[in-house]
């Protein structure tokens, strides 16, 4: 067993054996965030077998150099679900020093930042009623408006890689990226590229409240499906509100982000300049994600035919000034 001589000879704590867990109980962590010196909350395991998962560090034990050499020849290093909460808390405090890091890359920084960003949004819509995800959201969003205020080529870094499976997490991800850029570029000052990114990131939170079956069928929704998930702005605007989110830009962006220029759109029926400035960039970015990504029933469409489709066939529903400014935040 390969790694089974690593964990006995630098392991800095009493060996133990998780056999009975299986793989699921634990989640992959992305060594590249831990640093020498670091005094982890969390232990550290590596995967034998296919459910034999043994210690490789211990939480409290600080990291020197032989256990990050270590760790970093190791393919994959995990943390146990139950301690999940206290490797999300590190991430959160780590990304500002992944920002600042003069030791990588951009596209390390930008692979980085996506990735944590990503696993730190797929826990907030797992549990969005938890009140510490108005806080989270701002934790999430800052490393990304951080890079792009820090080095103009972040916008094309970013927009690289973003992820184009269509899950509801990274969906919500990359329309806060998208937005965050498209904010920039319309000259947003950085507090209101904030709350921009912020209710950009939470635009889809009521999605949690609507049924698994029909927001994950395979196929276009029937009539029945449909009004189901039309109520997904007003359930995240409640939602929003339970966990103490005051800010009306933040609001707005939730529960208007489906309203539509000639009032057609929902849950009110706003028509025109009754709909604010917030759900209508969030309207254009959500709009191109949704029509840019893979699902189940349907392959994604390049960004030409996805920019075509929007022009061509929603002038009545996006802004058009808006959207001819993300073109050519595109094409810079």
């Amino acid at each position: 067993m390969k790694y089974k001589k690593i964990v006995q000879t630098n392991i800095k704590s009493i060996y133990a054996d998780k056999k009975s867990d299986p793989l699921s109980s634990y989640s992959i962590i992305d060594k590249r965030l831990i640093y020498v010196g670091d005094k982890l909350k969390f232990d550290l395991y590596i995967n034998d077998h296919t459910t034999h998962m043994s210690l490789f560090l211990q939480s409290n034990t600080i990291v020197d150099k032989v256990d990050k050499n270590t760790l970093m020849e190791i393919e994959r290093l995990y943390v146990y679900k139950e301690q999940k909460s206290k490797y999300e808390s590190f991430i959160e405090k780590r990304l500002q020093d992944t920002v600042e890091s003069s030791d990588l890359s951009l596209d390390d920084k930008r692979d980085i930042i996506y990735t944590s960003t990503a696993e730190l949004t797929n826990s907030l819509y797992e549990n969005p009623e938890a009140l510490e995800n108005a806080q989270r959201s701002k934790n999430i969003v800052e490393p990304i408006l951080q890079s792009i205020i820090r080095d103009d080529k972040a916008i094309k870094s970013f927009i690289k890689i973003i992820e184009y499976d269509y899950y509801t997490h990274t969906h919500s991800l990359n329309v806060s990226i998208y937005s965050l850029c498209l904010g920039s570029q319309l000259g947003l000052s950085e507090e209101k590229l904030n709350t921009l990114g912020s209710s950009a990131l939470l635009h889809d939170l009521g999605k949690s409240s609507i049924n698994h079956e029909i927001l994950n069928k395979n196929g276009l929704l029937d009539q029945f499906e449909f009004l189901q998930m039309k109520k997904h702005p007003s359930l995240g605007y409640e939602t929003a509100i339970k966990i103490g989110i005051k800010d009306k830009n933040i609001l707005d962006g939730i529960r208007h982000h489906h309203e539509k220029l000639d009032g057609m759109g929902y849950p009110d029926g706003l028509k025109g300049e009754e709909i604010t400035l917030f759900p209508r960039i969030i309207a254009v970015c959500d709009v191109f994600d949704a029509l840019t990504t893979r699902r189940s029933y349907k392959e994604a469409m390049n960004s030409y035919d996805a920019i075509y489709l929007m022009k061509t066939h929603m002038h009545q529903h996006l802004d058009m000034k808006i959207v001819n400014t993300f073109i050519k935040m595109l094409h810079e």
